[in-house]
């Protein structure tokens, strides 16, 4: 398998190629479709030999291109059905953030409307965690992983590489997710996606990072027996 990572705005599109097709992890902001579409076919690839879009949750910045990225390839998407709420309509919807100055931008946002209204969808599938991706053409499966949102989920592929979305993040750093609806859950996920020992790990936002990155970050969260603060997550 090979990987693919686009910037689409806000977060990471990752597009995935081998022989059997193609599948897109995440589909980006609104109006980042064709672009996506140019970057498959780029790569040797016609449209239609996309299998599957897959979103590891349901927020626009990772799911704002999936209808219009539906009617380009005719690939259905797949959505855990803890979050196919989060696209049935327009609303902006931004969890709790991690911190007070995180709350502040979340306000701003919600306040100015600096993003668009998603294009709302129902999902083709209805993820469950543990459900395999080989019908699609892909040897990997799904881990439910929420915190960031009640549907979010980590893909683990059979060769290390794991695709997790906004479960942990690596912008300047490794961390957990700026907003979260459930931070006990999140810290939780993030000990499960350790717990899979990835070759390599791959966030919505920041680049991939390495196991070892995982693991000085998270292992501490773990292995203390301590009170996970549900003010703080931390």
């Amino acid at each position: 398998m090979n990987v693919h990572s686009l910037f689409t705005g806000i977060a990471n599109t990752h597009i995935l190629t081998n022989a059997r097709g193609v599948a897109i992890v995440d589909a980006g902001m609104s109006g980042q479709a064709r672009r996506i579409a140019r970057k498959i076919r780029a790569l040797g690839y016609a449209l239609r030999d996309v299998r599957v879009i897959v979103l590891t949750h349901g927020h626009i910045d990772h799911a704002g291109s999936a209808a219009a990225l539906k009617r380009l390839t005719g690939a259905p998407i797949a959505l855990h059905r803890d979050d196919a709420r989060l696209v049935a309509t327009r609303a902006l919807k931004i969890p709790p953030g991690r911190n007070r100055a995180i709350n502040a931008t979340k306000w701003l946002m919600e306040t100015f409307g600096w993003l668009a209204p998603i294009e709302t969808f129902a999902p083709d599938v209805l993820l469950a965690d543990q459900q395999s991706l080989r019908e699609f053409g892909f040897d990997a499966r799904i881990i439910h992983t929420p915190g960031h949102t009640a549907g979010s989920i980590s893909i683990a592929f059979d060769d290390g590489a794991v695709f997790v979305g906004d479960a942990i993040l690596n912008l300047l750093r490794v961390s957990f997710p700026l907003y979260w609806e459930d931070p006990v859950s999140a810290r939780a996920s993030a000990c499960k996606i350790r717990a899979l020992a990835p070759r390599v790990i791959y966030s919505g936002h920041g680049r991939a990072f390495d196991a070892r990155a995982l693991d000085k970050f998270v292992g501490k969260h773990c292995t203390e027996k301590r009170v996970f603060s549900k003010k703080t997550g931390f």
